[in-house]
């Protein structure tokens, strides 16, 4: 009887784990995402959730083409750290790490730079206008191109949409923003 007990236990509460875990997948489902915030009413809105080390986040957004978002810049887009959703029709999606090196751009990938695609996982979808991209990465990358999140911290975010899938073109709409990254308890 014990051993059907902790097996009942054990069950329940690997359902209940499963019920709030992130599944990057391309869709956002009910209550996968701890904390979300509009950036842009309409445009842009980002979902996350911190576990141990790893943040998960999803972008959703009304774009033609990229979905971007842009951590902790300096002087308008400068060092900012940079993430790119590429997703078409059908839901093929490429992901993009990149490191703003001027002003206004460009914005090549780290790899280009030095550095490493430090993003482990991504999905996206597409209906139409609206673009879904998930990703995770570590809060700390230690990558030189990555900026760290800090949970709890205020940070200075950018977004930005395309107008194309090629993600070295000139956003279509863009934005900016302070948020903390809070964890769940």
């Amino acid at each position: 009887m014990k051993t059907r007990c902790l097996a009942i236990l054990v069950f329940a509460a690997s359902a209940s784990l499963a019920a709030w875990a992130v599944d990057i997948d391309g869709r956002i489902g009910p209550a996968e995402y701890a904390f979300s915030q509009v950036l842009a009413k309409d445009t842009f809105t980002l979902h996350w959730r911190i576990e141990g080390d790893r943040i998960h986040l999803a972008m959703e957004a009304l774009s033609k083409g990229w979905v971007s978002l842009g951590f902790d810049p300096g002087a308008v887009m400068a060092r900012s750290d940079m993430l790119f959703g590429l997703v078409a029709e059908g839901g093929k999606t490429e992901a993009v790490d990149a490191w703003c090196t001027g002003t206004f751009g460009p914005h090549p990938a780290d790899v280009d730079q030095g550095g490493r695609g430090d993003l482990l996982a991504w999905a996206g979808s597409r209906s139409g206008d609206r673009v879904v991209f998930e990703c995770t990465r570590l809060l700390d990358t230690k990558d030189k191109f990555d900026k760290v999140i800090v949970p709890g911290a205020e940070m200075k975010l950018i977004w930005a949409t395309g107008r194309d899938l090629v993600f070295t073109s000139k956003h279509a709409k863009a934005g900016a923003a302070k948020l903390r990254f809070e964890a769940a308890k």
